[in-house]
Order: structure tokens, then C-alpha cells, then sequence
């Protein structure tokens, strides 16, 4: 085929043009003007990534009713369960309110009262929702482009240019057939903000395919936590809506109210004991799962309809529409979300590798902000979006500051390579297709009896689906340039999904949303450990790091 071969060079290249590149991308310019900045998008800027599909929740926390450490007391015993970055944690909510504000003076809208305070709904005992309407992020690319920021549409990061432990900046290539670019981009600084790994099944969380993590990992960056990419949600049998909060009214088909059987008390949002749960029951014949909300069979997500958002009011209205269509009764079943998000990080945002960075879903859980829970959600309903503005921020500020000096040449001969390898699947004559792999991962990463509610003969199982979809993909095949995407996705979900059981193997207790059948207590003697993996020479390794919990307010309790 016939390459358009183009070289750019910027100082700070973002792969990604949802919430988290968008603000990565304004903080860095508004930091530093002169910053030549470029945002790379597969799709469209300002209607890529998830923040705009339909959620439209921010994290709210009352600052004047409690204090950043109420929160952090609360979140590390109730959520993540000792394992979580408790300084980073802190920053996030002691920045709440600054991040609003910047939000607000970037033209987001964030509806409001009469009296002029933000639609609220509490979450918990410290937490609430406000309301944002579903186009913040084409607001933020208006900010962006008024800001200088080029950008680049239809076009997808597939490797990053690396040399002694120091990023040069990426290759990517265009996925339009009227273009056929393959991009050369030379940059000191690269952001990965392309989301986290969601295994194509839930879709309002399609668009976390996993590609930057892949490549992440390829270059050699190192992964935390990539067992905790297993986030799952309850959903409606008849139109696959998700139900926020349902989990504090399951009944089994003798009417009994199972939720008592994992909970005593309401909580902030579905834990991995609700998809237990379900699973226990349908093993013992007491399934189907119903919800049951009380008298007046009250939705209580019914109050989200009342939040004035004026352009996301249409897509709510169709989607009620279709919900009351095809929603007979209130029967769940768990949806596989995944979720995993595993680039490690520092406080500034910056991988193990000197000039690369990673935000929002593509390295929270890499941070350790949340503990022992998958990316956002993360049972804190609105913490998705504002994370992603709040590691947008820190990482664009940390950009804006670094010296920028030339970074080494991407030879000609490392280009040629990385095309080689980029569109091979388009050269092959014969092989497979990207669905066949996809459909494999899909089957030893769904069932909630491999990756939620985990034994070791059970992973096991999974892992020889995983295996058949690695010696597939060895030979995937592709007929045009969104085929070759669909490729290069598939193999990233294979990687999840391998880097998944292993970790989670090697995870040998149950610790917040992490349950294992063989394991089933927290083990602080032997597990307060983060899991590390790493690319060593094509080898997938392992290794453990020791959570540094003594410099940190809250301490695990110990042992009787």
C-alpha cells in the first residue's frame, strides 16, 4: 500500500481528545502559552472517550460540612481497604472545589438552582452528585483551540519512540482510506489519555479499548494493580441500562432481600459482594435477581431527570424511552464494565518513564488514589469525570514546567519498523479476524465466576480462552484501515486480560472490590502490596512493591 508519510514535532504530544486530554492540553498552555501542543484523537476530539456518553456526574464534596480526612477515614476503611495512595487521595478532595471553579470559567456546564447552588444528590456519608452537561468536552476543545492547541482527528497512537528510558514521541496513523498517514511525531513530553480497558461490552464504556495501556506497556512502562480492572454493574435484563445504586434492593425468587446478606447498611455504590451475590444464587437456584425499590417502586436514580442539562435532555429522553420499552420488570444481571487502569504513575503523573505521562482512566489504579477498587466509578458515582480533570490538571501543570529541550532523533530505520509491524495484518492474505479474538476475551473476562468472584480453577479456565485469543491475534487479518484499529484493539484487550489473571493469581487473599473464593480474608500480613508488572525483553514479569502505608494518617489495623 501506498503510505502519505508525514513528520510533526510539538513540545507536549497528548494521545487523547476526551475530558482528561482536553484539560491535560488547556492547563499546560494556560500554564505556558508558548507550549507547541498537539492532541491526537482516533475519533473526534470534544465527542471521543466516555465522559460525554450519557453519565454526566461530578464528585462533590461539602467542604464546609466535612474535612478532606472525614472522607479519606471513610474511604480507606468503607472502599480501599488500605491499599490506597492516602496522600494522593487527599489532594484530589482538598482540590474539589478548585477544580469546579476551573471547570466553570472553562464554559462547562454545570446546572444549577435558584438560589444558585449546584443540583446535588448525596452518594454517602460524605460524598454528593452534581449534575454537568454532555458537552463539556467540545467546550473544552473550543478552550483548547482559542488556546493554540492543534489537533489531530481520525488519527491513533499506535507505539511510542523510546530510548534509554526517556520518551521521543510516537508514531500514529491515520484510519480515514482517503488519507493513509502515517505519522512520525517527535515530542520531549507525551500524554496517554486515551482511557482504560473495558473489553467492548458495557456501551456507554465501549470507547476504553486499551490501546495506550498496550503501548505503554510495549515502550516498558511499568503497570500497578492490573487485577483491579474488573468492574462490573448490575443492568436490566430487557434494555441493558445500568441501574446506579440497585444493589441495596436485590430479591431472589423466594422474595427474600438478599442484600442483607452482604451489607447491613445502605452503600455508596455496588461492591463486589453484590455480584457475589447474584452469582450464589443462581449456583443455588434461587435466582433470577430482582430489585425491589419499596411501595412506590421508585427508580432512585428517578431524581437525575431533573437536573437542567439542556444539550444531554434529548439523549435522556431516548433512553428513557427505550428503557420503558423494553424494561417488563426490574430483573439484573451483572455487566462486565472491566475498568482496568493500571499505568503506573507519580503524584505529577509520570510513568516510569521519563517524559511519559498517563490521566484519568488510563492510570487510576496505576496511582493507587483509590485502593483496592477499579477505575471510577470506583463506588463513588462522579469521581470518573473529576478524576480525569484533576490528573489532567497536575499532569499539565508538571508539562508546563518541565524544561523542554529537543528530544533524540526518531531514526528512519525505527519508523520503517514500527510500519511494518503497524500494518501487518493488512499484508496477510489470511488469518483471523479481530471479532474472533475479541469474542475469546470477552468469554474468559465476562462470566462474574472468573474475573469478579475468582478461584484459581476457575481462572484457569479463563486463562486457556485468553491463550487461544494470544495464538489468534498472532494472526489477525484486516481489510481496510478500520479493520487494521479493530486489530490493534483486540490485541491490547488480549494483554488486559493476560496481565488480569496474573495478578490476580498471584493476589492471594480478597481485599475491597478483589474477591477470591480460596482466599476469602484480607491478608495485611502478607498482601498490603501492590503487584507490578512489567515488559522485560518480551517477557511478561512480575514482581510486588510494599505499600509505604507507615508515612500515611490512616493505618491498617493490625493483627489480633
Amino acid at each position: 500500500m501506498d503510505l502519505n508519510k508525514k513528520n510533526l514535532s510539538c513540545d507536549l504530544l497528548i494521545a487523547g481528545g476526551g475530558i482528561g486530554g482536553l484539560v491535560a492540553a488547556v492547563e499546560a498552555k494556560e500554564n505556558n502559552p508558548d507550549l507547541d501542543v498537539i492532541i491526537v484523537e482516533k475519533q473526534v476530539t470534544g465527542y471521543g472517550g466516555k465522559a460525554n456518553k450519557g453519565g454526566g456526574v461530578l464528585q462533590y464534596f461539602q467542604l464546609d460540612k466535612i474535612t478532606p480526612m472525614d472522607f479519606l477515614k471513610f474511604h480507606v476503611n468503607e472502599i480501599g481497604g488500605y491499599l490506597g495512595d492516602q496522600e494522593l487521595m487527599l489532594k484530589y478532595v482538598e482540590m474539589n472545589h478548585e477544580l469546579l471553579d476551573k471547570m466553570d470559567k472553562w464554559g462547562i456546564v454545570m446546572p444549577r438552582n435558584e438560589e444558585g447552588n449546584y443540583f446535588m444528590m448525596p452518594t454517602g456519608p460524605f460524598t454528593c452528585m452534581i449534575s454537568v452537561d454532555l458537552d463539556l468536552c467540545i467546550k473544552m476543545r473550543r478552550q483548547a483551540e482559542k488556546l493554540g492547541v492543534r489537533i489531530l482527528d481520525k488519527v491513533t497512537v499506535t507505539d511510542f519512540a523510546v530510548k534509554d528510558g526517556v520518551i521521543r514521541g510516537a508514531f500514529a496513523y491515520s484510519i480515514l482510506e482517503e488519507d493513509n498517514t502515517f505519522y512520525t511525531i517527535s515530542a520531549s513530553q507525551v500524554v496517554i489519555a486515551t482511557g482504560s480497558q473495558n473489553y467492548r461490552v458495557g456501551a456507554m464504556w465501549s470507547s476504553g479499548r486499551g490501546d495506550g495501556i498496550a503501548a505503554a506497556y510495549r515502550a516498558g512502562a511499568e503497570m500497578r494493580n492490573p487485577e483491579f480492572g474488573n468492574f462490573s454493574q448490575l443492568i436490566r435484563t430487557g434494555s441493558h441500562g445500568e441501574v446506579v445504586f440497585g444493589e441495596n434492593f436485590m430479591y431472589n425468587a423466594k422474595n427474600e432481600h438478599v442484600t442483607k446478606n452482604f451489607t447491613d447498611h445502605r452503600m455508596t455504590d455496588i461492591s463486589s459482594l453484590a455480584i457475589r451475590e447474584w452469582y450464589v444464587n443462581m449456583i443455588n437456584g434461587t435466582g433470577p435477581i430482582h430489585l425491589d425499590y419499596g411501595p412506590d417502586k421508585r427508580d432512585v436514580r428517578a431524581v437525575n431527570q431533573d437536573w437542567q442539562r439542556p444539550y444531554g435532555q434529548r439523549f435522556r429522553e431516548c433512553r428513557q424511552e427505550f428503557t420503558n420499552k423494553f424494561d417488563n420488570d426490574l430483573e439484573v444481571v451483572p455487566l462486565l464494565i472491566g475498568e482496568q487502569s493500571c499505568i503506573k504513575v507519580d503524584h505529577d503523573m509520570q510513568t516510569t518513564i521519563k517524559g511519559l505521562y498517563a490521566i484519568g482512566d488510563a492510570s487510576y489504579c496505576g496511582s493507587c488514589a483509590p485502593g483496592a477498587v477499579p477505575a471510577p466509578p470506583a463506588r463513588n458515582r462522579g469521581s470518573g469525570i473529576l478524576n480525569a480533570v484533576f490528573a489532567g490538571v497536575l499532569c499539565g501543570r508538571a508539562a508546563a514546567a518541565a524544561k523542554t529541550t529537543a528530544p533524540a532523533a526518531i531514526t528512519e530505520e525505527e519508523t520503517d519498523a514500527c510500519i511494518e509491524t503497524t500494518y501487518a495484518p493488512l499484508k496477510r492474505e489470511e488469518g483471523c479476524k479481530a471479532k474472533e479474538v475479541i469474542e475469546l476475551i470477552q468469554q474468559a473476562m465476562c462470566p462474574s465466576e472468573y474475573s469478579v468472584y475468582m478461584k484459581l480453577d476457575r481462572m484457569e479456565e479463563a486463562e486457556k480462552l485468553v491463550k487461544q485469543a494470544r495464538e489468534l491475534s498472532a494472526n489477525l487479518k484486516a481489510d481496510d484501515l478500520h479493520d487494521l484499529l479493530a486489530c490493534h484493539e483486540a490485541e491490547a484487550m488480549v494483554l488486559s486480560a493476560e496481565m488480569h489473571y496474573l495478578a490476580s493469581k498471584e493476589r492471594k487473599e480478597s481485599r475491597g472490590w478483589f474477591l477470591r473464593e480460596d482466599y476469602p480474608e484480607m491478608d495485611n500480613e502478607n498482601w498490603l502490596k501492590y503487584i507490578i508488572i512489567k515488559n522485560v525483553d518480551g517477557k511478561m514479569t512480575l514482581s510486588t512493591e510494599d505499600v509505604p502505608y507507615e508515612k500515611w494518617p490512616i493505618q491498617p489495623p493490625k493483627k489480633a
